[in-house]
């Protein structure tokens, strides 16, 4: 055909063949271009993450060594300040680097680990008047040179990679490097600072990655004999009233469990493998309309936690989410609150079968308590309330500390001038503010925060 053309038309022809692959040509150029612009700014953002990576343990080394010769409160206060907020801003830059969570897993659980224990100790030290001695003193200098180890470490790396002799991979480069059995190239710079990883202390202190959390069993299962998977699935299906329930696996962990599944997959539940209770049940059926108030749903979801035997149970609060009302409640003998025994059932708005169930938190901590006498009296510690706010309502509470110790104390529920409801806790024994929480109300519920 191309024959049967004139020369003009051969010409034309050419012409717009050579033309259409210039446009495409420059069209091509232009996507490189700013291909390789993007992957240079990732590049230059991963290495600004990096550099904050290791400015903020360099102030934390600083602050750590400073430490270890402080003999005030009020000083170490201020150091234990800075390294908690360093120690926020090498976590906020590790989040920001590709491989984090698959090369400097140690490394970020190193930085959170100190940051939280100055909190601690910085509390502490503002509570007494004094700086912590004995443990925490070794502690603090061996984390000390445990920081100055890893913070030197990664200056090396850092100039590497400011000199062009290493680079940060991408994500998915690490993950496939980690997968081969042999890697070509060895382990990267940052694996070898995990492999090299400086020895750190078994630190006992009030706070989430205290050593005497580790391998904590849950108090209701202590001593309890093991039950058969068939006897699992009748439990299941007695408290939940899913009557086609059977064993589908077991889960290992802290609460090993059996799990059980209805016939078309929608439903499960998790009995514990030692005493047979029910630990969670969860429904993906939403109900499609509602006939029950959230009042009679509470009384639905009470009625539902004892027909399984769970008796002083008090509810606190409650969401509605999708026709489905879930209510939080917590073991209450004689009026004391006690919010580390917390279950939360969720029920239909329909006709107020169950829809959920988690138990965990009562399964770990409840237990017969022997409750010391308060050494405050309720009128001496609300006068530590707030001025700015009205107290409408009080009993005594026991609450978690941050490291899941338990605290008993005094809880009053305020109001402040815009009739926003606040609860504030205050220690029984020494009258010490515990902690305050703002409710977040509106027509779905309320969240504490």
């Amino acid at each position: 055909m191309f024959s049967k053309l004139s020369r003009r038309g051969r010409v034309r022809v050419i012409v717009f063949t050579l033309a259409g692959f210039a446009v495409l040509s420059v069209y091509a150029f232009r996507e490189h271009c700013q291909r390789v612009r993007l992957e240079q700014a990732v590049a230059n953002s991963y290495l600004s993450a990096f550099s904050e990576v290791t400015a903020s343990l360099d102030q934390m080394d600083n602050a750590l060594r400073k430490g270890v010769y402080v003999t005030s409160a009020p000083m170490l206060c201020s150091l234990c300040d800075e390294i908690y907020a360093q120690s926020k801003a090498a976590q906020t830059a590790l989040g920001r680097l590709p491989f984090s969570s698959v090369e400097l897993e140690q490394t970020g659980s190193f930085v959170a680990k100190v940051g939280d224990y100055a909190y601690t100790l910085s509390m502490t030290a503002a509570r007494t008047g004094e700086r912590p001695e004995g443990a925490d003193g070794r502690n603090w200098q061996k984390l000390s040179q445990a920081a100055d180890q890893l913070s030197a470490r990664l200056d090396e790396l850092q100039l590497q990679l400011y000199d062009g002799t290493m680079t940060i991979e991408s994500v998915e480069q690490a993950q496939r490097r980690l997968q081969q059995e042999q890697p070509a190239q060895g382990e990267s710079a940052f694996q070898s600072v995990e492999a090299e990883f400086p020895e750190t202390p078994s630190l006992i202190y009030d706070g989430p990655f205290s050593q005497h959390l580790t391998g904590k069993s849950p108090q209701m299962t202590r001593g309890r004999k093991e039950i058969s998977p068939s006897q699992a699935a009748q439990i299941a299906r007695q408290s939940t009233g899913w009557e086609d329930l059977t064993i589908s696996g077991e889960t290992e962990g802290a609460l090993p469990c059996y799990t059980c599944t209805s016939e078309d997959g929608t439903r499960t539940a998790q009995i514990t493998r030692r005493g047979g209770f029910l630990a969670a049940a969860m429904s993906e059926a939403v109900p499609s309309q509602v006939r029950l108030t959230e009042e009679d749903g509470v009384r639905a979801a009470k009625a539902l936690l004892e027909k399984m035997n769970y008796t002083d149970m008090a509810e606190s609060y409650w969401q509605r989410y999708d026709n489905t009302l879930t209510v939080n409640f917590c073991y209450a003998p004689e009026g004391v609150r006690c919010y580390p025994d917390l279950v939360k059932v969720s029920v239909s708005l329909a006709d107020g079968t169950l829809t959920g169930f988690e138990a965990q938190g009562y399964l770990t901590n409840h237990r017969q308590r022997n409750l010391p006498q308060p050494e405050v009296t309720e009128e001496t510690a609300q006068e530590s309330v707030s001025p700015l706010l009205t107290v409408v309502g009080s009993n005594l509470a026991i609450i978690p500390s941050r490291g899941e110790r338990e605290v008993l104390c005094w809880e009053f529920l305020c109001e402040n001038e815009e009739g926003a409801h606040v609860i504030t806790y205050l220690n029984a024994q020494t009258g010490a503010e515990e902690k305050i929480l703002l409710l977040m109300e509106d027509e779905n519920g309320t969240l504490a925060v």
